[in-house]
């Protein structure tokens, strides 16, 4: 579930550039946001994001307009569920009068719509305020970059809306990273060169893809301005390396290159092969029996004119477990449904056959705010145990960087030992310089080892695929310390400190957090509220692509993934839910029926939160499963320490 989305390279990067905490986990943020094997809540598409809410009620507005869809009350739910999403983000941006306004327009919409359904909205103020308001977001990283005091809840807000920005801006992950190290290279930047990394001018590139089934494509230049096409028989630069990277060709093809104005070479990939996808619709169409498709192997060619050749990632594991046990044969549908989703190209196919999964388990689009609330507590759940995660994978990382160092060093003194007419003094630099190196080495070893076994004494992880067994007693070294925790608890604090950056806020914020049940109810509202919201949408982006027949939209990339993302999770809790009822010998609830009681659930937990003094009988431990409470009599120890 939880990755670093860094490396050793890049926190090498981070470190030798003499970038801030702060500066570190902003980065770490939007690297991490860009990550498609981040999770929901964490990947851009899924994150809190005033802007994505208004640019989802700007397009609700226009296609409700010109073809009636999405129809009056779903109109007015996804208007609803907008501006609960805005409202939310309005302290992460107080000085900024573009988001409040905002905000006022589109309740003011939603006000004269329900008193009079059949007047037609004026869209155009809300078009120029989610200008003005992406505008503010790139802004608000000048004050980020540069902040000394923080407020670390407002601020992960304002974190998680630039990285949003940035993934809407078409920036790929990799190609992020790369960019990032080079430019912490030179030395620390400042504000000014961050955005323009983060937000560059889109520039002109090359893609090149072989259509397999057809040895041409007639007239391609008319469906695809400034494409070009050669038989692969061919042998014409650059193409011959993609030829090669190609073989063995087994049935008839033609190589296709079209023209990409991308903010980078991953983005560039994904927009040339949307648009070559999108143009063999019109070949398929007139050819029934062709079966036309893009091979994996591309190669494109970037403003700097040297080619680069790829293919597509795919993941493998070594033993694939089913989601269940149990044959779930209320899930059938959903199961088979997100299968096909996941492997669907199209953004707004793949968004709407998520809604159709979704739909699939019994649960009304009128209820869909039932599944919000269960998403809220597994968010909730999957978060606090990512803390911990993130907390090992980047201690381990900052250890893989220290232990690096030291070779570099070692490397140094060999050449310096091996070179002609180097000096005494200058050998004796380079071995103290590698003494130095492996001694800090080894004492963040021995040191963090000895923080690591209290912690692991206190939080049992299963062998093999580390996971924690108990994830509540992770949870106790996060809540304010007690008695018999406070070793564990401050081992925490030090590893924190080690690891530093996303890392170390991630402990602090949850600390904060937990601390406060209301605070904690709060933030349990908001993800309930950004799930409902991004919910009404799955349901609009369905009825617009079936019932319309509209396949592009403005999100509808991040509608796509965001729709995967909800339906991994629903059939998670549903697939573990039936797992253990399973394990009992017990009848299968029902999903519907689960959505249900985990509504209840989530809605008593609200309730207790707004009123406790403490989170300590807080438990996240089966929060989602099917005959446990969320809210425990008090842990042994639960005086304060």
């Amino acid at each position: 579930m939880a990755r670093s989305s860094s490396d050793t390279r890049v926190r090498e990067a981070f470190v030798t550039a003499g970038l801030t905490r702060r500066q570190q986990s902003l980065l770490h943020t939007v690297l991490r946001a860009l990550d498609n094997g981040s999770a929901l809540g964490f990947h851009a598409a899924t994150s809190d994001s005033a802007l994505v809410a208004l640019i989802r009620a700007h397009d609700a507005l226009q296609s409700h307009i010109a073809h009636d869809q999405p129809q009056g009350r779903q109109l007015l739910r996804v208007l609803r569920t907008s501006a609960v999403c805005v409202r939310a983000a309005l302290p992460g941006f107080p000085a900024r009068a573009g988001l409040r306004a905002a905000l006022h327009e589109l309740e003011a919409t939603t006000e004269a719509l329900t008193a009079n359904p059949l007047q037609r909205p004026d869209t155009s103020a809300l078009e120029s305020w989610i200008t003005d308001i992406a505008k503010a977001v790139e802004e608000r990283l000048g004050t980020l970059w540069d902040a000394r005091a923080v407020d670390l809840g407002k601020e992960a807000k304002a974190a998680a809306e630039i990285a949003v920005s940035v993934y809407l801006r078409g920036r790929d992950a990799d190609a992020l990273k790369h960019d990032l190290t080079n430019l912490l290279a030179k030395g620390r930047p400042d504000a000014a060169a961050i955005s323009a990394l983060l937000w560059p001018t889109p520039r002109r590139h090359y893609l090149t893809v072989l259509v397999s089934g057809a040895r041409s494509l007639d007239e391609l230049d008319d469906l695809l301005p400034g494409a070009r096409q050669w038989p692969i028989t061919a042998n014409q630069e650059p193409s011959t390396a993609l030829l090669a990277k190609l073989e063995p060709i087994t049935r008839a093809g033609v190589l296709v290159r079209v023209p990409v104005d991308a903010a980078d070479l991953g983005t560039a990939v994904v927009l040339g092969r949307r648009a070559i996808s999108e143009a063999l619709d019109q070949y398929v169409a007139g050819n029934r029996v062709a079966d036309l498709t893009l091979e994996g192997p591309w190669q494109v060619t970037g403003p700097d004119e040297k080619p680069v050749l790829g293919e597509p990632a795919k993941a493998s594991v070594k033993r694939a477990a089913p989601l269940s046990a149990s044959r779930s044969e209320g899930l059938r549908a959903a199961l088979r449904i997100a299968h096909i989703a996941q492997r669907v190209e199209a953004p707004m196919t793949s968004a709407a056959l998520c809604w159709n999964a979704i739909e699939s388990t019994g649960l009304l689009a009128e209820k869909s705010s039932r599944l919000a609330r269960a998403c809220a507590m597994q968010v909730l759940r999957q978060q606090v145990i990512d803390a911990h995660t993130q907390l090992r994978l980047m201690v381990a990382e900052e250890l893989r960087r220290l232990a690096g160092r030291a070779r570099k060093a070692k490397d140094a003194l060999k050449r310096a030992e091996n070179a002609l007419g180097r000096t005494v003094e200058v050998i004796a630099a380079a071995r103290q310089a590698w003494l130095d190196s492996a001694a800090a080495h080894q004492r963040a070893v021995d040191e963090t080892t000895a923080l690591m076994a209290l912690v692991d004494a206190h939080v049992p992880m299963t062998s093999g695929k580390p996971a924690l067994i108990e994830p509540d007693r992770w949870l106790d070294l996060l809540l304010p310390p007690r008695a018999g925790r406070q070793s564990a608890w401050d081992a925490v604090t030090a590893l924190a400190a080690f690891a530093g950056g996303l890392a170390e806020e991630n402990v602090e914020l949850w600390r904060e957090r937990l601390a406060r049940p209301p605070l904690l109810a709060k933030w349990l509202q908001d993800k309930q509220d950004t799930c409902h919201a991004l919910l009404e949408w799955l349901y609009t982006t369905r009825n617009i692509a079936f019932h319309h027949g509209r396949f592009a939209g403005p999100v509808d990339v991040a509608t796509a993934h965001a729709g995967r993302a909800v339906v991994d999770m629903m059939l998670e809790i549903l697939g573990r839910w039936h797992s253990i009822q399973h394990a009992r010998g017990q009848d299968l609830t029902p999903p519907e029926e689960i959505f249900s009681l985990l509504a209840r659930r989530k809605d008593a937990l609200s309730a207790v939160l707004h009123k406790a003094n403490s989170c300590h009988q807080l438990s996240i431990q089966h929060i989602t499963g099917p005959d446990e409470t969320s809210w425990v009599a008090p842990r042994p120890g639960s005086g304060s320490g």
